[in-house]
């Protein structure tokens, strides 16, 4: 039986501010919420692949793959200005890993935050490394019961008063 998905809180902010990502300018989003049992692209925009081993999204940085899980749901948010990809943030339930990205070395990052439900839990505020690396990135792992209601909002600054957007999904 196919879930039912809940969107929460698509939210892109109208009027950015300079500081303190002052790298950045006319940041906007795409998502996409995806069903790992079949590769159904159940929200969003990303385009989804199915493959023999997983559900494929291609980007710039190094691409996502969510491998099959049987009730597994999974968020993919991309960060983009003018230029392209800045950054992105992945669940994958498959192990319930949560990973974040700067895919830009531009002395700048965005912020992520991973709640369950729509912000009722939140489980801190992460960045990816600052590193010379073109591409940064760190992961944390998490044991959520399943069926657990997940969100991922994305910030311009580690105090998340300055919200680029926020981005959900859980099953009923």
């Amino acid at each position: 039986m196919r879930r039912f998905l809940a969107v929460a809180g698509l939210v892109l902010a109208s009027t950015l501010v300079a500081s303190p990502a002052q790298a950045y300018s006319n940041l906007s989003y795409r998502a996409a919420v995806v069903d790992t049992d079949d590769c159904w692209r159940a929200s969003g925009v990303l385009t989804v692949v199915r493959e023999s081993n997983g559900c494929r999204l291609a980007d710039s940085a190094d691409g996502t793959l969510f491998r099959f899980d049987a009730g597994g749901i999974a968020i993919k948010v991309e960060i983009r200005d003018g230029s392209g990809l800045v950054g992105k943030a992945e669940f994958h339930p498959y192990g319930e890993k949560f990973w974040f990205y700067d895919t830009r070395n531009d002395g700048d990052t965005v912020y992520y935050e991973l709640c369950t439900g729509y912000r009722d839990v939140c489980y801190g505020t992460y960045q990816a490394p600052g590193t010379n690396n073109a591409i940064d990135y760190g992961t944390r792992e998490f044991s959520f019961a399943e069926g657990t209601r997940i969100s991922v909002s994305v910030y311009y600054d580690h105090t998340r008063t300055k919200l680029i957007g926020s981005f959900g999904y859980g099953a009923a």
